[in-house]
């Protein structure tokens, strides 16, 4: 999509300054007849409206005064169907004026320089079928796209008049009809043509005179669809005189000799696919000069490339696919010297003559053949950086490995029977960074997709160290530690059958367990050294009792989730004495251990999350105790936490409250640096509890969702903090949102959610120095005050609310968003904002 700028900022949404913009310009009203066209027509500003209307009626050119006595007028609103709107009525002043200028219209109201008819409004398209010369009065556009599958046979007449937009750039056509437009030589400017016609019986000599093409793609056939090839288009001679063509694609025809074709030797890139019946490639394919990338797909007739595609010096990227009978390729054509990339998908070619020196850097091998070649001419892939392996296991074992490949750094290999050899060694290749080993779960095909391989492969235990090796869906697979390697970054371990851990030691900062259960979990922490560690749910271990003592170099892990008995706890933060955030996730229905708790002093923890305590206030108060320096706290989803304990917390910045409903009063707790309070779904957190928040003056972050529905005013006292953020919502209550808000000169972002029997305050307007603002699931009955476009938002972010009983219009979100559309979900927003914590 190309947008218009106008020279002079003119924005017809902001109709009062654009209208003293455009007044203050020296050759007013001159050289602004469509602007102030534009105006009169859409101003809701009686004077502007007036003035803009006698200066149409008394001075404006012919065309502009016909077109005026439309009485249609050019909506502000901004919504889904609002663009359909505005160009309906361009098209109708159109229809009154024929020499009046469509395409500054369009870009003045609009602010387009494309214009798509694909799917477009019915009501449009029998515009153009009863007056065809309007296409031709948009003359300047840069795109245009049309699709005939779904409209009249009229509109062909409409399709005539594309010659006549001479400034296009890029044109889309998807057309059923058998002929399209001669005179194409008249689009000097066009660049890229896309053209798919299924029913095509010539094509014109026009487009032979198109010497500023850049890129091509012509198909015979619909994008979406199931299309059977073009029959009628067997002659491609043509596209020689496209001489400065750099991108071909061509597909979906019945041709079935392309040996006599020539084609320009200005391509960079070609494509060719479904062409189901070929047999012959064009003979001097290998000869074009500066051809880098070539994509052949969809050829099941095609046995033999042309001899000359041993000659290519300049290809650096070769995909071919589904190309089920080509059988021997020359390897001086697949290995050329600068191949960089080589794909052959469902593809059992066989490579054949010398290996040329070669550049190639990254192969897939979905063909034990393929991997066969190369793994026996390894020396000659001195490049290989990347190498995916996706086959079965050769007939035969090579006399190279993959430790052949000095430079290679990152690994795919997709697990199979009797493929393990390829990888001895593999601890030879030092460069070596990334290694995902994958399988592929398919229970309908579980041959091909080698399900049953139960094996991890013993090689990588000799490699010293990887950054990243993932271990993913491979449902038989057994893996044991000891065939891990040395060190790792980061390991992630996916759905499969089991870890059993071994002896050996191995070291990793980051490991992540999902869907895999561990055998013994005491066995697997007296052998791995880790700092941060997610194990999955398969690997809880409630009411079992871990042995801290016997942890691999237990000062190395700084983050753990501790699920045992609890009385094992102490003994835990005494081991793991460099613990920065811990997890304890109790035993929710065993309150008698919960209350057995004891604890060590920590005065390296920072993070702590309480989850599903089942207890008194007690027995946290003596658990806080003992970590003094905590900076965050999180208490989720526990019970018989009526107060919070007394205790002062010196260092905390962060408390968050989840879903722990028996919360009532937090007045015991004394935090004087704390600056985030959320609060969420706690259902019995009312107000005096915010109250008491209310007094923590060094708030700058205040979340208030799913308290007490009982409680049915905020305090006012909130009003004193200098927040930078603060959210509110009214589910089920009969509060209101608060006026006082407008009171609080330090907010930077404000959410409001699912207020349905609240006005937005108009002193919320007062908030001039607001940046961000989220209205969201609220319906304001009473019209929102025109004070609110006094705002300076950045971004504002609504979704499911209502604004006199229709859905927020983007005239109002222009008008608070100062014109910056931002299509985003608040549930989203904490990944840019920072505002879920």
């Amino acid at each position: 999509m190309i947008f218009a700028k106008h020279e002079h900022g003119f924005n017809f949404n902001n109709d009062e300054a654009s209208y003293k913009t455009i007044k203050a310009c020296k050759n007013y009203p001159e050289d602004f007849y469509y602007e102030i066209f534009v105006l009169a027509k859409s101003t809701k500003n009686k004077q502007i409206r007036t003035e803009c209307t006698n200066i149409i009626k008394k001075q404006a050119p012919e065309a502009l005064q016909l077109a005026f006595k439309s009485r249609k007028k050019i909506t502000l609103i901004e919504d889904s169907s609002s663009f359909n709107k505005k160009l309906i009525a361009i098209l109708e002043y159109g229809v009154l004026s024929e020499d009046l200028d469509l395409f500054k219209l369009f870009t003045l109201v609009c602010r387009h320089l494309t214009l798509s008819l694909e799917y477009a409004k019915k009501e449009i398209i029998e515009f153009f079928i009863e007056t065809p010369r309007l296409l031709s009065q948009f003359n300047g556009i840069k795109e245009l796209s049309i699709s005939t599958s779904r409209q009249k046979e009229g509109f062909s007449s409409v399709v005539n008049n594309i010659t006549q937009l001479t400034s296009l750039e890029k044109l889309e056509l998807d057309i059923d009809y058998k002929y399209i437009p001669e005179e194409l030589e008249r689009l000097v400017s066009l660049k890229e043509f896309i053209l798919a016609a299924p029913n095509l019986v010539w094509v014109p000599v026009g487009i032979t005179k198109l010497k500023a093409l850049k890129k091509l793609e012509f198909r015979g056939d619909f994008r979406f669809g199931d299309d059977d090839p073009n029959p009628n288009i067997v002659n491609f001679t043509w596209l020689t005189e496209l001489t400065s063509l750099k991108h071909l694609r061509i597909g979906s025809f019945t041709v079935q000799d392309l040996s006599g074709v020539e084609l320009p030797a200005s391509l960079k890139k070609l494509e060719l696919f479904r062409l189901e019946n070929l047999t012959a490639l064009p003979e001097t394919l290998g000869h074009l000069p500066k051809l880098k990338k070539l994509r052949l797909s969809g050829m099941e007739s095609l046995e033999h490339f042309p001899a000359s595609v041993s000659e290519f010096k300049t290809l650096e990227v070769l995909e071919v696919i589904h190309l089920s009978k080509l059988k021997k390729v020359p390897a001086s054509f697949i290995f050329g010297p600068n191949i960089k990339r080589l794909l052959g998908l469902y593809t059992e070619f066989m490579p054949y003559g010398v290996t040329p020196v070669t550049k190639l850097k990254r192969i897939v091998f979905t063909h034990p053949e393929l991997l066969s070649f190369v793994l026996d001419n390894a020396l000659s892939f001195t490049n290989l950086k990347e190498i995916e392996i996706n086959c079965d296991a050769p007939k035969r074992r090579s006399a190279h490995t993959l430790s052949a490949f000095k430079k290679l750094k990152n690994l795919k290999y997709r697990l199979a029977h009797h493929l393990e050899w390829v990888l001895e060694g593999i601890h030879e290749c030092k460069k070596l960074e990334d290694v995902l080993i994958f399988g592929i779960y398919d229970a309908t095909n579980a041959k091909m997709t080698n399900v049953d391989v139960a094996n991890f492969p013993q090689a990588f235990s000799r490699v010293k160290h990887l950054q990243t090796l993932r271990v993913h869906r491979a449902k038989a697979l057994v893996l044991n530690t000891n065939y891990l390697p040395i060190k790792t970054d980061s390991l992630t371990i996916t759905d499969i059958k089991v870890i059993e851990p071994g002896v050996e030691d191995f070291e990793v900062n980051h490991i992540k367990v999902i869907d895999t259960p561990i055998t013994a979990l005491q066995k697997f922490y007296s052998v791995i050294r880790a700092k941060k560690m997610k194990l999955g749910d398969e690997n809880r271990v409630k009411n079992e009792i871990l042995d801290f003592d016997n942890f691999k170099d237990p000062e190395n892990i700084k983050n753990f989730i501790f699920n045992s008995n609890v009385k094992g706890l102490d003994k835990a933060l005494k081991a793991l004495c460099n613990l920065q955030t811990l997890t304890i996730d109790f035993n929710k229905d065993n309150a008698e251990q919960n209350n057995g708790l004891t604890a060590y002093t920590h005065h390296n923890l920072k993070n702590l999350t309480i989850k599903n305590f089942n207890g008194n206030t007690s027995v946290i108060k003596l658990l806080l105790e003992h970590t003094p320096h905590l900076e965050f706290l999180e208490i989720y989803d526990c019970v018989g936490l009526a107060d919070l304990p007394k205790i002062t917390l010196n260092k905390l910045k962060t408390l968050i409250l989840f879903y722990s409903d028996d919360i009532q009063s937090i007045e015991n707790l004394t935090v004087p640096n704390i600056e985030l309070f959320k609060v969420l779904s706690c259902d019995n957190f009312g107000y005096d509890a915010m109250v008491t928040a209310s007094h923590w003056k060094t708030l700058k972050f205040l979340w208030l969702e799913s308290i007490s529905k009982d409680v049915e005013s905020y305090p006012e006292t909130i009003a004193d903090l200098n927040l930078d953020t603060f959210f509110i919502d009214g589910c089920y209550a009969k509060r209101q949102i608060p006026k006082w808000i407008g009171k609080m000169k330090s907010l930077r972002v404000l959410g409001i959610e699912n207020f349905r029997r609240s006005p937005l305050p108009e002193e919320l307007a007062e908030l001039t120095q607001l940046k961000i603002m989220s209205i969201r699931g609220c319906d304001f009955s009473e019209q929102v005050s025109d004070e609110f476009k006094n705002l300076n938002l950045e971004d504002l972010i609504y979704r499911y609310s209502k604004f006199n009983g229709n859905n927020m219009k983007s005239s109002k979100y222009y008008a608070l968003a100062g014109n910056k559309l931002l299509k985003e979900d608040f549930d989203n927003r904490y990944e840019k904002y920072n505002l879920y914590c």
